[in-house]
């Protein structure tokens, strides 16, 4: 098997699950609650031994509940886990301390280097010094971590963590190991090298337990489970889900909602929104970008496509006001960004990678706290309120802590917030970063129509399917531009490859 679009891949063979042997997890009526509501319900599963298994679900499905009751880290509320022949209740110490579990959540240390962090789990679990010493260079020739043993954690791009975390998961060589979105915020050049380490270690035998919300991932497994609303609707070798598994999950979830249709203020669309010329910012000795250029014409949706630490972000800070350039001219709806970023901030809307909700707020509160500080009252602010929930297809929760929301509704409220005022700059940075196709695509439906009132839309992803969707795409490495032109064409100029076989041939030249 290889990694869709992959041409580097070796070929890969599944080992076949051994037969008649018991399996890696038993799962008998599972059920778990959490104050009163169902995150699983009766869930009833064997995944077998030396198995790939992936799970898919949309947002709230229960797809980390059911992993962190596989690691005995949650309790059933009804029903009985079995991993390894150990019951996840009166043997959780024993699986604990037997698998490897990837969380989604940040697992290392980040004061200590790549190689202290490696040490210190490799002692955790016991492994011997002469075991970590022939480990560790297997694990730094597969993840490319070797020549930065000696950097402080903190100090690696979001990939190469990812990276480095699947390796002190896997110093202890576990039978099972289980991941919970372990390519959640990792370009497309990580996730394949994090894919080659998984394989390798599938590859000796070993289970694997996943959840995912990439299908082209998914489509790896020996069998897939689609999880919906705590059920499990589908249990099957993907071929069995036909050629498209993304088209037959969003076919499973077709009643799903959908970001509701609300008509948006239009916006005057002649002329560029952004104007960027020569764009350097240095930190010290370290150059983050290097003489980048570009402009984003009114109404354009424009893609800022790159690797981990390549300067995506630092590029839309400076965009935004936060950081001063070192050289060049950075405009923003007119404005000189550097000369004035105060106003630069007014005429711009900004969605982060991690959500800039309240948690402790309702709905309604975050709507009104986001409208005063963009300066709306009054009657204004009454109009925006309403608009807003119904953009978000949230009226009917209104008073609802944002803490109780799925990530999908939040993901719908934090857009709905980013738009209150009308601006002419919209910046996503990773928007559906995490979230399932149904919402995915959903979600792109409404950076559409805000693009076509006139705002101006710059977003970021690492899922190169979705930036088929923009007007045109700028790919940045190590702070420099490598190209800029529409999807359609950047394909053809590779052959009709995908786009995101294009960007890994281009950021492999780059490097």
């Amino acid at each position: 098997m290889t990694f869709p679009g992959d041409p580097n891949a070796a070929p890969f063979v599944s080992p076949r699950p051994q037969p008649g042997a018991a399996p890696a997890v038993a799962i008998r009526g599972l059920a778990r609650s959490f104050r009163g509501a169902a995150a699983l319900r009766g869930i009833d599963l064997e995944i077998r031994k030396g198995e790939l298994f992936a799970i898919i679900g949309p947002d709230g499905s229960g797809k980390t509940t059911l992993i962190q009751s596989i690691c005995a880290i949650l309790d059933p509320s009804a029903g009985r886990v079995t991993v390894l022949g150990w019951d996840s209740v009166a043997g959780a110490a024993r699986i604990t301390s037997t698998i490897g579990y990837m969380s989604q959540a940040y697992s290392l240390y980040g004061d200590l280097t790549v190689a202290e962090n490696l040490e210190f789990f490799a002692a955790v679990r016991g492994v011997s010094a002469e075991l970590l010493a022939e480990r560790r260079d297997k694990l730094l020739r597969f993840s490319g971590l070797a020549p930065f043993l000696t950097r402080a954690t903190k100090a690696l791009s979001g990939g190469m963590q990812k990276k480095l975390a699947l390796c002190c998961s896997l110093v202890h060589e576990p039978e099972l190991l289980v991941l919970d979105e372990p390519t959640l915020g990792v370009d497309p050049l990580s996730r394949r090298e994090l894919w080659r380490m998984l394989a390798e270690h599938h590859a000796s035998g070993k289970t694997i337990v996943l959840a995912t919300s990439f299908m082209d991932e998914a489509a790896r497994a020996d069998r897939v489970a689609m999880l919906s609303a705590g059920l499990i609707l589908a249990c099957a070798p993907p071929a069995e889900f036909g050629d498209d598994l993304e088209a037959a999950f969003k076919a499973k979830l077709r009643a799903a909602p959908s970001l509701p249709s609300v008509a948006l203020p239009a916006r005057p669309s002649e002329g560029a929104a952004i104007e960027v010329a020569n764009l350097v910012k240095t930190f010290g000795k370290f150059t983050a970008v290097d003489s980048v250029s570009f402009s984003v014409r009114c109404g354009e949706v424009f893609g800022l496509l790159g690797p981990n630490g390549s300067g995506k972000s630092t590029t839309i800070r400076i965009l935004c006001g936060i950081l001063p350039p070192t050289a060049g001219v950075v405009r923003v709806a007119g404005i000189n960004v550097a000369v004035s970023p105060e106003a630069a901030r007014g005429r711009i809307g900004y969605m982060s990678q991690k959500f800039s909700l309240y948690f402790d707020l309702t709905v309604e509160e975050n709507i009104r706290f986001f409208a005063g500080a963009y300066g709306l009252e009054g009657q204004d602010m009454e109009e925006r309120v309403r608009w807003a929930l119904g953009l978000a297809g949230l009226a009917g929760e209104r008073h609802a802590l944002v803490r109780r929301l799925s990530g999908a509704l939040r993901q719908r409220l934090a857009l709905a917030c980013a738009v209150l005022h009308r601006p002419a700059v919209l910046f996503l940075d990773e928007p559906t970063s995490g979230v399932d196709p149904v919402t995915r695509a959903s979600f792109w439906r409404s950076i559409a129509a805000i693009a076509r009132a006139g705002t101006a839309v710059l977003v970021t992803t690492h899922y190169l399917r979705e930036a088929e969707g923009c007007d045109r795409v700028a790919f940045i490495s190590r702070g420099r531009l490598l190209a800029l032109d529409a999807p359609a064409r950047i394909r053809a100029r590779h052959g009709g490859a995908s786009l995101e076989d294009a960007f890994v041939r281009l950021m492999e030249a780059a490097a």
